[in-house]
C-alpha cells in the first residue's frame, strides 16, 4: 500500500503531514526536500526516511555522514554522483521489503 501526501506548496503543512504518516504507522516515508525530511525526522526517530534530490545532507545535518548516516535517514545526493548505484541498490531493497509507504512531497 502507498499512502501518499501532497503539501501544496505550503511548507508549514509538512509537520502536519508527515505526524499524520507516522500515525498512520508506515513502514518508510520517502521524500525529496530537506524541510520534509526535518519535519519526518522530528515526527518520528523510529521510522526509515528515504530521500532523494537533498543537495547536501552531511552540511545541512539530516545525517552523520554519507557512508554512516545514522539515525534514520538516508538516501541520495546531488553532491556525491559516484554514490548513486550504492545508494539505488539499498533503496531498492528496503522498498521490496516494505508493505506500506508514507510518500511525503511538495512541488515547489
Amino acid at each position: 500500500m502507498l499512502e501518499y501526501r501532497y503539501a501544496e506548496g505550503k511548507v508549514d503543512r509538512f509537520p502536519e503531514l508527515a505526524t499524520e504518516l507516522v500515525g498512520l504507522k508506515v513502514d518508510v516515508i520517502v521524500t525529496a526536500s530537506e524541510a520534509t525530511v526535518r519535519a519526518a525526522q522530528k515526527a518520528s526517530s523510529t521510522i526509515p526516511i528515504v530521500f532523494f534530490t537533498v543537495s547536501d545532507p552531511v552540511g545541512s545535518g539530516l545525517v552523520a555522514s554519507l557512508a554512516r548516516p545514522g539515525g534514520n535517514a538516508t538516501g541520495l545526493t546531488i553532491i556525491a554522483p559516484e554514490l548513486d548505484g550504492k545508494g539505488n541498490g539499498k533503496c531498492g531493497a528496503g522498498i521490496e521489503a516494505n508493505r506500506s509507504i508514507g510518500r511525503d512531497h511538495d512541488s515547489g
